[in-house]
């Protein structure tokens, strides 16, 4: 009985370790093949025979989207968004994913509830992660008309709680917004503990 179950115990093992192995190799030939391509159009080619392999397909696909930066090109915001959705699929706690995506719906024009619900599940996989919250603060900010009293509660503790350190960029933001959003947002701030003077050297107002 004790011979049987380290049988077991060792093919239980092999197998563990070659499930990992096999892992480990599509990693290691994925990075080889991206080190070796010699110029962006087959980059561009080798990167996408890659996002539907296991293991490696969201970093194929993350390789992918730094390929389609330009979204002022309508067909490669569309490639953007449909590989973001990709990588949520397969990464759905991924906040900064999910604030990328809204920002892409909003690019792409997609319906007003996609881009509020991908800013929603942003803030609720990653409501405490700095950097994330800075960058979701001000995108919220520059949705602020069309926010629901929750979402824009949920704004105003990232432009509160964010790590902004470039505040001229929440300024510019701000300073093409009505009077009536600087005021409301302003005491969004306020009710999340900011002091007057916080807010001011964040804000400028």
């Amino acid at each position: 009985m004790r011979a049987d179950v380290r049988f077991w115990t060792a093919i239980a093992i092999i197998g563990i370790c070659g499930f990992s192995v096999a892992r480990g190799w599509s990693i290691v030939h994925f990075s080889l093949a991206m080190v070796s391509i010699d110029s962006l159009e087959n980059r561009a080619e080798a990167v996408h025979s890659w996002t539907a392999v296991p293991d490696v397909a969201s970093e194929a696909l993350q390789a992918e989207l730094r390929e389609k930066i330009n979204t002022s090109d309508p067909k490669a915001a569309n490639s953007r968004r449909q590989a973001l959705s990709a990588i949520l699929s397969i990464k759905p706690l991924s906040s900064v994913d999910w604030l990328s995506l809204s920002n892409i719906q909003l690019v792409t024009d997609q319906p007003r509830e996609q881009v509020l619900e991908s800013l929603k599940l942003s803030m609720l996989t990653g409501p405490n992660e700095g950097y994330v919250m800075a960058e979701r603060g001000i995108f919220g900010v520059s949705l602020w008309d069309i926010l629901s009293a929750d979402l824009k509660r949920r704004a105003a503790i990232d432009v509160a709680g964010g790590e902004i350190t470039e505040n001229g960029k929440i300024r510019a933001v701000l300073s093409s917004e009505p009077e009536g959003v600087r005021n409301e947002l302003r005491k969004a701030l306020l009710a999340t503990g900011l002091s007057p003077q916080e807010i001011k050297q964040r804000l400028g107002f």
